[in-house]
C-alpha cells in the first residue's frame, strides 16, 4: 500500500510539473506574443472573393427599404493600391478589428461599432481608434461605399464568416495596415457579455437620454448590460453625435477591460472568458490566447489605452448599393496617415 501511495504520489507531481510547463510554455504570453511574429488574416490590397450581389437577395438580405432599390455591386472603380510595407515590418505588436453587428442575433446584419485596437504586448499597452460606420472606403465588388456595408455585401453571400473577412478587408485597406484578429459580436452579445460580469463602472461624460422615461446621468455610474447597450447605440441626444457614441463606446471596452483584468476577477477569468466566447463571441483568437492574454495585461489602468477617432469631414454622395445620394464621413487621408504612424508603428 505504502508503495502505491508512493507512486500515486510522484504520478500527482508530474502531472503538477507537465501543467506547469504547459502552462508557461503554452499561455505564457512572452512565448505566445511576445516572442511571435503573427500571421496576419488580411494585409491592405489582398482580395477577398465575394460573388456580386444583384437584387437577387433570397435571403432577404439588406431587406431594409431605406437600402434596397436596386443592390447591384458592378461600379466601374479603381481599385486603391497600397504599399505591402505595412504588413512586412517584423514586430510582436499586431492588430485587431472589434466589430458590434446591428442584429439581436440571426439576421444578416452591418457593422453598427468598428474599432480598430493596435496591442503592444512588450509596452503592455492598448492603442483604439474608432471607424464610423458611415466612412466613406472602398469595399471589393462593390466600390466606395460606407464601411458598415462591407459586413452585410460579404454575409449575405457567404454567412457570417465571409460578412467578417469582407469588413475586416476593407478596413485593412483604409487604414493601410494588416489585420491579424477579430472579436465580433451583436446587440445581444454585449448586453448578455456586460451582466455575466456583473456591470460595468465607468464616468458618463455628459446626461444621455435614450427615452423621456430613461436618462443616463452624468458622473460615476454602475451599468448593467441593458444601459451600457442603450449608451453605445445613443448617438442622437448628445453634441457631438455619432462621435459621442464612438467616444462613449470606447469607455464601455475599456471599462469592461478594467474590470476582467482586475486582480479580485483573475481568478474566475479563464471560466468567463472561455464560456463567453462559446455563447457570445464570435472571435479568431483561440481560448489560449484569450487567456495568455489576460495573464499578459493584468492590472492594466486607464493609463494603458490611447484612444483617438477617424479626423474628417461631412459629405453627401452616391451610392453603388442604394443608388442614390447618402450622408458620409470622408475621412482626410492624410492625417489618417499620421494617426497610423502615431498608433499603430512601435
Amino acid at each position: 500500500m505504502r508503495r502505491i501511495g508512493r507512486f500515486a504520489l510522484i504520478g500527482f507531481l508530474i502531472v503538477i510539473v507537465v501543467g506547469g510547463i504547459w502552462v508557461r510554455g503554452v499561455l505564457n504570453p512572452e512565448q505566445r506574443f511576445q516572442k511571435a511574429v503573427l500571421n496576419p488574416l488580411t494585409i491592405p490590397g489582398s482580395k477577398v472573393s465575394v460573388e456580386a450581389v444583384g437584387k437577387t437577395q433570397a435571403d432577404g438580405a439588406l431587406n431594409n427599404p431605406a437600402n434596397t432599390d436596386d443592390l447591384s455591386l458592378s461600379l466601374n472603380t479603381p481599385e486603391p493600391t497600397a504599399s505591402p510595407a505595412a504588413s512586412d515590418k517584423k514586430t510582436s505588436s499586431f492588430n485587431v478589428v472589434l466589430i458590434g453587428t446591428d442584429t439581436w442575433g440571426g439576421e444578416i446584419s452591418r457593422a453598427d461599432t468598428i474599432m480598430v485596437v493596435h496591442v503592444m504586448p512588450e509596452q503592455r499597452k492598448v492603442n483604439i481608434v474608432s471607424v464610423p460606420r458611415d466612412t466613406r472606403v472602398y469595399v471589393q465588388n462593390v466600390g466606395y461605399t460606407k464601411i458598415n456595408h462591407a459586413h452585410i455585401v460579404g454575409e449575405s453571400k457567404g454567412g457570417n464568416e465571409q460578412g467578417t473577412l469582407t469588413l475586416i478587408q476593407a478596413v485593412s485597406d483604409f487604414m493601410n495596415i494588416p489585420i491579424h484578429h477579430y472579436i465580433k459580436t451583436n446587440f445581444s452579445g454585449i448586453r448578455d457579455f456586460i451582466d455575466s460580469i456583473g456591470g460595468i463602472d465607468m464616468v458618463i461624460n455628459q446626461d444621455v437620454t435614450i427615452t423621456p422615461e430613461i436618462t443616463i446621468k452624468k458622473g460615476e455610474q454602475h451599468l448593467d448590460g441593458v444601459h451600457a447597450l442603450y449608451l453605445a447605440r445613443a448617438r442622437y441626444s448628445t453634441p457631438n453625435g455619432d462621435f459621442s457614441r464612438q467616444e462613449e463606446q470606447f469607455n464601455i471596452v475599456r471599462a469592461v477591460a478594467n474590470k476582467l483584468l482586475s486582480p479580485e476577477h483573475l481568478p474566475d477569468l479563464a471560466g468567463l472568458l472561455l464560456h463567453e466566447k462559446k455563447d457570445i463571441i464570435d472571435t479568431s483568437f483561440s481560448d489560449s490566447d484569450l487567456l495568455s492574454l489576460a495573464w499578459l495585461f493584468k492590472g492594466i489602468t486607464s493609463e494603458d489605452f490611447k484612444y483617438e477617432q477617424i479626423p474628417g469631414n461631412n459629405s453627401f454622395g452616391s451610392d453603388p448599393l442604394v443608388r442614390t445620394k447618402v450622408y458620409y464621413w470622408s475621412a482626410d487621408l492624410k492625417q489618417v496617415n499620421s494617426l497610423k504612424e502615431r498608433l499603430f508603428t512601435d
